[in-house]
């Protein structure tokens, strides 16, 4: 093997090496990505059937039923002891701010995303700014 292969050689060995001690710390990060995007999916509705009524009451009901699941993962020894800080951490937020996240459903005209309330906030500078030129 000549001196270039050996150097590629051992520079690829070095970057294999990193990326394998990362795996652990990457596998967390998307466990915790997770525990963001089943929030989320509860709190946009998504899950509804058609027909199906998404209230204040329901979807405060499936928040809760999600947290007592989380916190249930405190317990055991899954977590690392990162991640339960995170989740802790996690936890309390979802726990502070849960009165303002489930009280928009109940009002049918709310934006439910931020795409729909930017589409809205848009909707209402056009109306106000065309009513200023006519």
């Amino acid at each position: 093997m000549n001196r270039v292969c050996a150097q590629k050689l051992a520079r690829l060995q070095v970057i294999v090496a990193e990326r394998k001690a990362w795996s652990s710390q990457v596998a967390q990060v998307k466990r915790m990505h997770g525990w963001v995007l089943d929030t989320e999916h509860i709190l946009d509705g998504s899950w509804a059937q058609p027909g199906e009524v998404v209230s204040n009451t329901v979807v405060g009901s499936r928040l809760d039923a999600w947290r007592q699941t989380l916190a249930s993962q405190l317990t055991g020894d899954l977590l690392s002891e990162w991640e339960q800080f995170c989740l802790t951490e996690f936890l309390q937020t979802l726990s502070n701010l849960r009165p303002y996240l489930v009280q928009c459903y109940d009002c049918k005209a709310f934006p439910r995303t931020n795409n729909d309330m930017e589409r809205s906030i848009r909707g209402r500078k056009h109306a106000v700014s065309s009513h200023q030129w006519a």
